[in-house]
């Protein structure tokens, strides 16, 4: 894109959401849907799964909002990080239908399991639910756990952390990741996704008691590999234990402003 802009539509989660916690409740504390409370009183959301045909299962997506006074339209996406695939459905609720379900379904090819981030948008963009699946050839559907927590996250100190758009030295806009590490001893490896539908960099940094900050910047002007959608935005250290995770959504600048013009 020639002018790109990025809107944060979910907190930038830090390692430390996860202590004591179990994963979908970790992710909920960094949604940040800004009308959400003067529109409903709560947000639920469900899963199921089935064995539609063998090899084949069918994920069900169901979200009931309680307290609705109008029309609420959100969008359902399903993500599946191994098939480079996004799928999403719409669907409107109303105070005398506050629950809706959507259902895809995914071929099993290789392997016994897989797995799907499942997530619920507002009108808006912004996310109001999200969750990391399980499926397998039975038709099950869990909660992803990590069968050891503490491989899950870094154990690292993580000091300042923060994600959005500024300016480089060349004046250019950019998406800034800025990443801090305390109490280091030695030099280590921090690791910075961005990964969106199909299109996947990794990029290495080294970060060092003399240098404990890292600095990763996306260019949003005369960038030709970005693509409007949602980008996830992922640090891990050295061995991929995570350390933050941000959601952006990315937009072309220039329609934005002829659509408003």
């Amino acid at each position: 894109m020639r002018q790109a802009t990025t809107r944060l539509v979910a907190g930038l989660m830090r390692k430390e959401e996860f202590a004591g916690r179990s994963l979908e409740e970790a992710m909920a504390r960094y949604v940040i849907s800004p009308t959400l409370a003067s529109r409903t009183a709560a947000v639920h959301c469900s899963h199921s799964g089935r064995l539609a045909s063998p090899g084949v299962v069918e994920l069900r997506c169901t979200t009931r909002v309680e307290g609705l006074t109008k029309p609420f339209a959100v969008k359902h996406t399903y993500s599946f990080p191994l098939l480079n695939e996004v799928r999403e459905s719409g669907l409107v609720l109303r105070p005398d239908a506050p629950g809706g379900t959507t259902e895809t379904l995914v071929a099993l090819k290789d392997g016994a399991k897989s797995y799907v981030n499942v997530a619920v948008h507002d009108d808006e963009g912004y996310m109001l639910y999200s969750s990391v699946l399980t499926y397998n050839r039975r038709g099950e559907v869990r909660p992803y756990v990590p069968v050891f927590p503490d491989k899950f996250t870094s154990p690292l100190s993580l000091g300042q952390a923060d994600l959005g758009e500024a300016v480089d030295e060349q004046g250019r806009r950019v998406l800034r990741l800025v990443l801090g590490l305390e109490e280091l001893t030695g030099p280590t490896v921090v690791k910075v996704g961005y990964n969106t539908v199909g299109i996947q960099e990794v990029r290495r940094f080294e970060a060092a008691p003399a240098a404990p900050v890292v600095v990763s910047d996306l260019p949003l002007e005369d960038n030709p590999e970005l693509l409007p959608g949602e980008w996830v935005i992922g640090a891990t250290d050295g061995e991929d234990r995570m350390l933050v995770n941000g959601i952006v959504r990315m937009s072309d600048l220039g329609a934005s402003r002829g659509a408003s013009s």
